[in-house]
């Protein structure tokens, strides 16, 4: 009996994931809960599990193809077996059938009168409908008390041009993605609409189109070591950092600190009992140190929503972690209720997921500030870029010996470069160079986390 192969969900808020690399090729035998392939959502990539024993009859969605979550992307089943697809699939097409979203959302939100001053929308939002023609009285707002936001407007915009050129949500998409005019397209599905198998027609044709011997123009008088395809968890970080510098405007303080106490105070945690255990990194208590500040100043663990500031009552501190195939931030949650202990103890589990490529979707998000440390690179300084949405991120360079005057006198010191980068559309320089200031006395003067006890 045939059994589906389906793209994983793997964290909340995951809409679609990519088959990185089958393990398997169609025709081997294959056991249950054996890797088959490797599928990866967001920045992370984890290995999926055969659903039962056989062989793999079929790949549906191949390597290096993204789709979206719980579809099918292959079939194991019994040797010689033969599948029906297009009717082993047909549960598949569920999301495909014909419905006028636009015209249901139309009849359920109506309202009596046209009026639109009364509703409850976002300045930005209300320009965004004037612009794109669309009826605020026919959109449902996901902002707070029910206000209609700028992604409301977006989606509203986008289901009234999937009624005009009927087309599927999935379908879309995937347009987008490769650059395929849905315009000059014939759909196959029901009453002419463009369906997901359309446009992964299309796609290929374009791709068989392509002539091999042709060299872009920025090829021109050099030759070609490699061509390295931007995806994966590189896409993410391309699209991630160009996100970030379009949509805030950054600036980065920096600040000398003595780091003396903080190394002896590493020193003296690292020399508890030996069954106890416990080894403190910097990064540990330099994330008690932000949740700490952080709680302080509140303004630093906050986030652009729209065209408002949220300030986050959690404090969330993401970690960033150098793995083999990229960066990865990996969030601490809660950390300004945990010990130092607790944080260790999390960022080691968090970091060795991160380099058995264990992690899920979950662990990287939820993030309120971020912390990232180039010191075991013998980097001293450098400009971080803020992960959105955060407001801000501290980076943290190499301990370094070098000599310094102090009351007149000059004495080998231990000094280290913080450097701040925040959205300054939300902090004010000041309020920043306080906030860093504030983590300086924390650094100098390390036993102060412990005045109000462990937490």
């Amino acid at each position: 009996m045939s059994t589906k192969i389906i793209m994983p969900q793997a964290g909340q808020d995951i809409t679609e994931g990519r088959v990185v690399k089958w393990l398997k090729a169609e025709g081997d035998t294959v056991k249950q809960g054996e890797p088959i392939c490797e599928v990866e959502t967001e920045k992370v990539v984890f290995e999926v599990e055969s659903p039962a024993d056989g062989v793999l009859l079929k790949i549906i969605v191949p390597d290096g193809k993204k789709t979206e979550i719980f579809a099918t992307i292959g079939v194991v089943g019994e040797p010689g077996e033969a599948i029906d697809m297009t009717e082993f699939l047909s549960d598949d097409r569920k999301e495909e059938k014909e419905v006028d979203v636009a015209d249901i959302r139309k009849r359920l939100t109506q309202k009596e009168t046209g009026d639109t001053a009364k509703i409850k929308v976002s300045g930005r939002a209300r320009k965004l409908a004037e612009k794109k023609g669309v009826d605020l009285t026919t959109i449902e707002g996901t902002g707070p008390g029910g206000r209609i936001v700028e992604k409301d407007v977006e989606r509203a915009a986008a289901e009234a041009a999937d009624v005009k050129i009927r087309v599927s949500p999935v379908a879309r998409k995937m347009a987008e993605e490769n650059g395929i005019d849905l315009g000059i397209m014939k759909g196959s599905g029901p009453g002419g609409r463009i369906i997901k198998e359309d446009v992964q027609r299309a796609i290929e044709e374009k791709a068989s189109e392509k002539k091999i011997t042709e060299k872009p123009g920025a090829a021109a008088l050099k030759e070609v070591k490699e061509v390295v395809p931007i995806r994966g968890v590189r896409q993410v970080i391309f699209e991630r950092m160009h996100q970030s510098l379009q949509q805030s405007a950054q600036l980065t303080v920096t600040m000398e600190v003595d780091a003396a106490e903080l190394v002896r105070f590493r020193r003296v945690l690292g020399e508890g009992p030996e069954n106890a255990g416990i080894r403190i990194s910097y990064n540990a208590i330099l994330v008690k140190i932000l949740a700490r500040v952080l709680e302080e100043h509140p303004h630093l663990n906050s986030s652009v929503i729209g065209d408002e500031i949220w300030i986050w009552e959690s404090v969330n501190l993401g970690v960033a972690v150098d793995v083999e195939d990229g960066l990865v931030v990996p969030v601490v949650r809660d950390a300004n209720k945990k010990d130092l202990i607790a944080i260790q103890g999390e960022m080691d589990e968090l970091a060795e997921k991160a380099k058995s490529k264990k992690l899920i979707p979950d662990d990287l998000r939820g993030g309120t500030f971020t912390l990232t440390n180039m010191g075991f690179l013998d980097i001293e300084a450098f400009t971080p870029i803020l992960n959105p949405p955060e407001t801000g991120i501290l980076g943290v360079g190499k301990i370094v010996e070098k000599p310094v005057v102090e009351n007149g006198d000059i004495k080998v010191g231990q000094r280290m470069t913080l450097s701040l980068t925040f959205d300054h559309r939300i902090v004010d320089g000041a309020d920043g160079g306080r906030f860093l200031k504030r983590v300086k006395a924390y650094i100098e003067e390390p036993y102060l986390l412990l005045a109000a006890g462990n937490k």
